[in-house]
């Protein structure tokens, strides 16, 4: 659901100038992370003052950050679908020093609780069971900048 309302809920926000309400801010390696309400239903990403983007959301809220060298470069943000049967998604933005932003598509089983670590030069994001849904690990290729799930979750943590 939230990614049907991501495009055409973005066009509207910007075309109707909706008010914007602050919800959040963390420093991170690359300035401020500000995130603002817009409207009922979207939130716009900015970093340092820079538009990063804008989310269809029933809310967006930073669940972790993981520090390098004592700053924020990778933020793991929680999208609240406001519906029953899988009420949170995520994405990470990845702040890494030296290079644009990234924000990565939706992931994860339901579950509202992650745990979310560095191992070694990778981000992994476990999450345990959750209604119907399997544990389940993802793991963020900080060099590629993709996320991979893993099939056994239990050797991974």
């Amino acid at each position: 659901m939230v990614a049907l309302l991501g495009a055409g809920f973005t066009a509207s926000c910007l075309a109707q100038e909706w008010v914007t309400t602050p919800v959040e801010n963390l420093k991170t390696v690359q300035g401020l992370l500000q995130i603002d309400q817009l409207g009922e239903d979207g939130y716009r990403i900015s970093v340092d003052g820079h538009f990063i983007a804008e989310i269809g959301a029933y809310s967006v809220h930073i669940s972790s950050g993981l520090a390098s060298a004592n700053s924020i470069e990778y933020v793991l943000l929680d999208l609240s679908t406001g519906g029953g049967s899988c009420p949170n998604l995520f994405r990470i933005l990845d702040l890494t020093p030296g290079r644009k932003p990234y924000l990565t598509g939706e992931f994860g089983n339901c579950s509202d609780a992650p745990d979310f670590s560095m191992r070694s030069e990778n981000v992994m994001i476990g999450f345990s069971d959750a209604q119907d849904y399997n544990a389940k690990t993802f793991i963020y290729d900080t060099q590629h900048r993709h996320i991979n799930s893993i099939r056994n979750e239990k050797a991974a943590l």
